[in-house]
């Protein structure tokens, strides 16, 4: 495995690149091209990612921890049995990607762009929604457990079965989402009663 530490990488073209089973510890990528390259089992620690291109890129068992994707391109991406701890995608957006099975633990999705992604079943436990674009995302069975979807579009979304206990929910989405089946509290019933015009009393 090679391991690669404390590099800052700017404008590098690795299309088409085989970079499988590398280590990257402190790296930076700043505007970095990723098309079409092989990254499965890639390990990579205390990373940052800025306007990055993904676009096909293999990222298969690939393990990233405390990790920042800045407004990166993830487009055909296959981010299938990856695992994401404590890390950010901040303003990246995602098309047509290969989102599960994976692990997304405390990851940060503010102001992303997941329009008509399939997360379906995916574990979601406490990850931030803030600001992101839902429409027409597929999150049926989730579990968003303490979840922050505070500000998410969520038009069209499928949330039918999903788990949102404790998870901070705005007037919006309890409009504009599917929820039929969805696990949720008592307060919770209550906002989205009073979001749909009914009156909740007693």
């Amino acid at each position: 495995m090679v391991q690669v530490d404390d590099e800052q990488i700017v404008g590098e073209d690795f299309s088409d690149a085989r970079l499988d089973q590398q280590e990257w510890n402190g790296r930076n990528f700043l505007a970095c091209t990723f098309r079409d390259a092989d990254l499965s089992g890639v390990k990579s620690t205390s990373v940052v990612f800025t306007e990055c291109d993904f676009t096909g890129t293999d990222l298969t068992e690939s393990v990233h921890v405390d990790v920042a994707f800045r407004s990166c391109t993830f487009t055909r991406t296959n981010l299938q049995h990856s695992v994401f701890r404590h890390s950010t995608f901040i303003g990246s957006t995602f098309v047509d990607c290969r989102l599960r099975p994976a692990t997304y633990d405390e990851v940060d999705f503010t102001l992303v762009g997941f329009g008509g992604a399939d997360l379906r079943g995916v574990d979601l436990t406490g990850c931030r929604f803030g600001e992101a674009n839902l429409v027409n995302a597929d999150l049926r069975k989730a579990t968003l457990t303490s979840a922050d979807l505070t500000g998410a579009r969520a038009t069209g979304a499928k949330l039918d079965s999903a788990d949102l206990r404790s998870a901070r929910v705005d007037a919006n989405l309890w409009v504009a989402a599917s929820l039929a089946g969805a696990r949720i509290e008592l307060i919770q019933a209550a906002a989205y009663a009073q979001a749909n015009g009914l009156s909740v009393e007693g």
